[in-house]
């Protein structure tokens, strides 16, 4: 270790002022030194030092420390200090505290928080210290690693002694209670420590997973560290060394952590990771302009794996302590065969050699999903022989003809993807088998978009589509449909196939949906799979974003938006399975992700192609008969008298089709009527007087907001900033001009929890907003940044999408969701002066995703030089 600068030196006679410098000195000597010097070393001597800073001022208040000592406890009192955390003490004194020890221990913790230490403190008795630590089960664990720092040398042994016996805490109450925790603790992170934003703490696999079992071993062998469990052959030396290894790189992405963030931070946010890959020295050596994302995703990707190693030996090591704190005198057995049986609801091998035979690896999870009902696990030993096979294997295990028919298996059998399929993901097995599974094990996407690993979303696919198999009856809503197609599937694993492939080829470079869709193929027909099936496995994989990008991107309501989907899809069978692999993709991506929204559009994209393609393309749900049937719906519900009558026609033919289509008869009769009454009222010059309905009715999963007024520059974006502003999401927006200046504006929305705005105030409060932004021109505050967009590049992506229609252009523009966006769009529009006819607008994760409906001052069709120009436009107004 290198030796530190005079500049940390500690005197007596130092200033608050000289004790802060000298704190500062010390951290930017650890930072700059990190990789010098091993990490548990650089946190040793941060430890120390507060341990010469905490004895030095301790000393200046003459106490007896016969009867009084200064202890550190916690993380502190383990030495694994980092540069924000907490200084963790405990000052235990003997008997009652004399009103001047009292007061001078009171200065001493001052002078601490006047240093600007952030301190975790307890001043109490030796009887008060008992008593905490039988009430509460926190500071019993805290004061486990209690270390001595001055004063009475025996309290440390007193506190360490009643901790270790069996008067404060029994070994099986204190391991139940520890065990608890980690439970609760990994149920909050959805049992993976696999997310965008992992807590390097509390995740399963973090570094609370390590000092539990050092806690429970600590309480209940009397040991010093994890290192002291080899002798008691729980721990094997490789594993000891792997945990170690996992548990130092852990450690030196919180020590940059803390750095990055400049505060006490456990949670690897977005907007810290690019700074946390710099000081881990992720980006050395790679050629400018590569070091970014890459340096992030490599990062991640260790960080990924360390826990997982960690998560493993935390569950193989938690099983073996409690069967020797808890043990179970009559184990329940239940033979499988002469390799296998069932332990108190545990799958375990008869003998640790079994697995010589790979075929035997594939049959343990056979066996899972067979005997499912029984089975909540696998017995430690089972691991450590699954471990040490992993290891030894020479090839993939699909490499062997019986592991191929086991693997298939598993996916036909109705309980396959249940415990089975997670414990293969957990355990490595899925990597053991598929060497494209092992190229995307904990890699990430530097986005808001995509929430997991490609792993572990992939895995939560599978269990989304299992789930499908469960009782309608037990589902939410929007999930009916997908699981009433797949019970009634013929071949289930066929489309379980296709969502193990869908994102497989993920960060290879290219199409990952072309890529997977070969790879897929392959496989299929290297496990001997049906034509049939090797054809749809294949056609679903390089397809899988087909249906989700049509229902978000495109018009469905249009005939020719579905006649060209209903061709791509081509049969009812893909087109089933395609419907059950979307939603389940979608709520597989981002727990935020879902909505009625989507499954409105999905589910109606669904039915509407489904008749398209059993009646033929050519007769593509007939939409103008729809539309016909909706207006006279819509007038036999107005029961309007001749002469309204002929008004109500008069506007119709003023509106265009999709107004109709895209509306129930109830809203067309609604709307109407109010246009109708509205232009009753006259306007004067200069004035408004828009009309705005906003009422309880929930269409589609959204509120309507519907917008008549006089057609204005700028209209359409005062409309979307202002609804932005109140935090209110537009989904979808259809915009049509009226031959007399007027313009109606139908947005589909969701207030700010991804719910419709059922709050009569709220929607009081939206419709008083825009009155004051479209009537009397009222500024809107700008719309303040959110910290995670900081740490993207704004990008944007300019694709023209096919349109039939003569007169249309169909333009996706993809950029950063910040405050301006829609507004530097209108602008690129304004200045080639495009007319805009609707707009589909979602969030995918930081980016905005709009697809834009326009035409040209003609009234037609942008041609190739103006969609050159246009893309022009909209890069230099989106990145300025």
């Amino acid at each position: 270790m290198l030796s530190q600068p005079a500049s940390t030196d500690l005197r007596p006679d130092m200033t608050t002022a000289e004790f802060k410098q000298a704190i500062k000195s010390l951290d930017l000597f650890l930072q700059e030194n990190i990789f010098q010097s091993a990490i548990n070393d650089t946190l040793n001597k941060r430890s120390q030092f507060f341990d010469s800073l905490l004895c030095l001022l301790w000393q200046a208040l003459e106490l007896d420390n016969n009867h009084i000592s200064l202890n550190a406890v916690g993380g502190y009192g383990r030495q694994t200090l980092h540069p924000f955390s907490d200084i963790d003490i405990c000052i235990i004194h003997d008997g009652q505290l004399s009103a001047t020890d009292g007061a001078k221990v009171s200065g001493f913790l001052t002078q601490l928080w006047d240093i600007g230490l952030d301190l975790g403190h307890a001043v109490r008795s030796l009887d008060d210290t008992f008593q905490a630590c039988k009430d509460d089960v926190t500071i019993a664990t805290s004061l486990l690693e209690i270390r001595h720092l001055y004063g009475n040398t025996d309290h440390q042994q007193i506190v360490l002694e009643a901790l270790y016996g069996q008067d404060l805490w029994q070994s099986q109450a204190f391991f139940n209670a520890k065990l608890s925790e980690q439970q609760e603790r990994h149920a909050k992170a959805q049992g993976t420590s696999f997310s965008i934003e992992p807590n390097l703490k509390t995740s399963p696999g973090g570094i609370r997973d390590i000092q539990t079992l050092t806690w429970v071993a600590r309480k209940h062998f009397g040991v010093a560290s994890m290192q002291s469990l080899r002798r008691f052959g729980f721990l094997t030396n490789d594993e000891y060394s792997e945990l170690m290894e996992c548990q130092h790189f852990l450690f030196r992405v919180r020590f940059a952590l803390h750095q990055a963030a400049q505060r006490s931070e456990n949670r690897l946010l977005l907007q810290h990771q690019a700074e946390v890959a710099k000081l881990m020295g992720f980006g050395d050596g790679m050629p400018n302009g590569e070091s970014g994302n890459i340096a992030i995703e490599k990062m991640m990707r260790q960080l990924f794996r360390a826990m997982k190693r960690i998560g493993e030996l935390n569950k193989i090591l938690m099983a073996y302590f409690q069967r020797e704190i808890i043990p179970q005198l009559n184990p329940d057995i239940i033979p499988i065969n002469d390799n296998f049986e069932i332990v108190d609801q545990y799958i375990h091998v008869r003998d640790e050699t079994v697995f010589i035979d790979r075929t035997q690896i594939m049959a343990l999870f056979e066996f899972i999903a067979i005997h499912h009902d029984k089975i909540i696990g696998i017995t430690a030993e089972t691991l450590r022989s699954l471990r040490q096979v992993r290891r030894r294997l020479m090839g993939d295990l699909q490499d062997f003809q019986r592991c191929r028919e086991q693997f298939k298996a598993i996916f036909n059998h109705p309980q396959g993807m249940g415990l089975a399929i997670t414990l293969m993901h957990q355990h490595g097995i899925l990597a053991s088998y598929l060497p494209q599974w092992r190229e995307v094990v904990g890699q990430m996407q530097f986005d808001l978009f995509h929430a997991y690993t490609v792993d572990e979303h992939t895995h939560k696919v599978l269990k989304n589509i299992y789930a499908y198999g469960k009782d309608i009856k037990t589902l939410d809503k929007d999930l009916a449909l997908a699981a009433d197609i797949y019970q009634k599937m013929s071949s289930k694993s066929t489309l379980l196939f296709g969502a193990l492939f869908h994102d497989l080829a993920k960060g290879r470079g290219g199409d990952h949906s072309e890529l997977g869709a070969v790879d897929a193929n392959m496989f299929a027909i290297f496990h001997g799979l049906k034509v049939s099936q090797q054809k749809l496995i294949s056609w679903l994989v390089e397809n899988h974003l087909l249906m989700s990008i049509t229902s978000q991107r495109m018009d469905i309501y249009d005939p020719e938006v579905v006649n060209s989907f209903a061709k791509k899809v081509g049969t009812l069978t893909r087109l089933d399975a395609l419907y059950c692999l979307t939603i389940a993709d979608i709520q597989a991506t981002n727990d935020d992700l879902w909505n009625d929204w989507k499954a409105s559009l999905l589910k109606d994209l669904y039915f509407i192609t489904r008749k398209a393609l059993r009646g033929g393309f050519e007769n593509v749900l007939q939409i103008r008969t729809l539309v016909r049937e909706h207006k006279q719906e819509a007038l036999n519900l107005l029961n309007a008298d001749e002469a309204t009558t002929v008004a109500i026609k008069t506007l119709w033919k003023r509106l265009p089709i999709a107004f109709f289509s895209n509306a129930e008869a109830e809203d067309i009769a609604r709307y109407t009527q109010a246009i109708l009454l509205h232009n009753q009222t006259p306007v004067a010059d200069g004035e408004y007087n828009t009309l705005i309905l906003l009422d309880d009715a929930v269409v589609k999963g959204c509120s309507d907001v519907f917008v008549y007024t006089k057609d204005r520059h700028g209209l359409f974006v005062k409309l979307f900033n202002t609804l932005a502003a109140l935090r209110i999401s537009v989904k979808q927006a259809q915009i049509a001009r009226t031959k007399d200046g007027y313009v109606v504006e139908a947005f589909k929305v969701l207030d700010f929890d991804e719910k419709p705005i059922t709050s009569v105030q709220r929607r009081k409060q939206v419709m008083n907003k825009l009155h004051q932004v479209l009537d009397n021109d009222v500024t809107l505050p700008k719309k303040r940044e959110s910290r995670r967009h900081q740490s993207f590049d704004n990008q944007p992506s300019i694709e023209f999408l096919y349109s039939r229609k003569s007169t249309r252009t169909l333009v996706n523009v993809s950029a950063l969701d910040t405050s301006e966006f829609m507004e530097q769009i209108a602008s690129a529009f304004r200045t080639l002066d495009l007319n805009i006819h609707s707009a589909t607008i979602s969030t995918v994760g930081e980016r905005a995703d709009n697809v834009f409906s326009i035409s040209n001052k003609q009234d037609q069709q942008l041609t190739a030089e103006e969609q050159q120009q246009l893309s022009v436009e909209l890069v230099n107004a989106i990145t300025g």
